[in-house]
């Protein structure tokens, strides 16, 4: 998964919730999707097919270049390796994916798409053209300059999109600190990109799949979006005027178009950094709330008919 500044160390945990989480991560790591999905990591590229699940063709790029439609030789089987000897309850979170990436052990080194990135950063970008820091990525979460484990982190959403059909975030709460309702933020191509709840039927086939008496073998992930699940929020509304995410660093506000979302970014960090006791720089809020107050009807953050941040104070 990706990562979170409040990760803790499993050995914890009491022997109430250690017992339940070791079931569901084996059930998780034993299902198809995590073990592709990991195979993918550690073999250095995703296949052609699991490209094109969350993004166009991209002539040019190693993933076709290679004709990569299949996983190497010998790489699953090194995947089972290391989910077999793996204790959960030694795992500090983030872990899996972060972990095989790193490795860069693969038969395609992670030098052979960089090289390729990186001759198209010397080159004027064709319209409309992205190229992403890693082949593995889910296109909302590519702010490694400020993620703990950096590109890293960039596999970690993906690998979470990949097998939980979405990157899974939370209701948070005015604080920005509480864990209420969960939400997927999925990433196909062909698919929605509005976050949602998982329904009632979703959500307990999941708990289920985790927690149940069976062998886990009716496996409900990944859940992919259908008309009846209702709340949709869209990406940037739900982190900015409606507390839903999981760590505030995970999605950059999209400053470019809107400049008073960085603005309204680093007051509310600021403001969650305040309940943790670390220090504020009272004068750079003071700033961004001024700005703040610079804003027109057509702003995302224009609420009810008025601008609400130039009405405080």
């Amino acid at each position: 998964m990706g990562s979170s500044p409040n990760a803790g160390n499993l050995p914890l945990l009491d022997s109430d919730h250690a017992g339940p989480f070791k079931q569901s991560l084996a059930r998780i790591l034993s299902t198809h999707v995590a073990e592709f999905a990991y195979s993918e990591i550690l073999d250095g590229l995703p296949t052609e097919s699991s490209f094109l699940e969350f993004h166009i063709f991209k002539r040019g790029n190693p993933v076709f270049e290679l004709n990569h439609t299949s996983l190497c030789p010998g790489v699953l089987r090194r995947t089972r390796d290391f989910r077999d000897t793996v204790d959960p309850l030694s795992l500090t979170f983030p872990t899996a994916a972060i972990h095989l990436y790193n490795l860069d052990d693969g038969v395609h080194k992670h030098s052979l798409y960089e090289e390729w990135r990186d001759s198209h950063r010397t080159k004027p970008p064709r319209p409309g053209e992205f190229i992403a820091p890693t082949p593995f990525y889910h296109r909302s979460y590519l702010a490694h300059h400020q993620y703990p484990d950096g590109i890293a982190d960039i596999v970690g959403y993906w690998a979470e999109a990949k097998i939980f059909g979405g990157v899974v975030i939370f209701d948070r709460g005015e604080l920005g600190t509480e864990c209420r309702d969960v939400f997927l933020h999925p990433a196909r191509f062909k698919g929605p990109r509005t976050i949602y709840p998982p329904t009632p039927k979703q959500y307990d086939a999941l708990i289920s799949f985790l927690l149940g008496p069976s062998d886990g073998s009716d496996c409900p992930i990944p859940m992919h979006p259908t008309r009846e699940n209702r709340w949709r929020y869209d990406p940037w509304d739900s982190m900015t005027r409606y507390h839903i995410f999981r760590d505030r660093h995970e999605r950059e506000p999209n400053e470019v178009d809107w400049p008073e979302l960085y603005d309204e970014q680093e007051i509310l960090l600021a403001n969650f950094r305040a309940t943790q006791g670390e220090p504020v720089d009272q004068a750079a809020i003071d700033a961004a709330m001024e700005r703040m107050k610079q804003i027109t009807p057509s702003s995302p953050l224009w609420n009810n008919g008025g601008n609400s941040w130039g009405n405080q104070g």
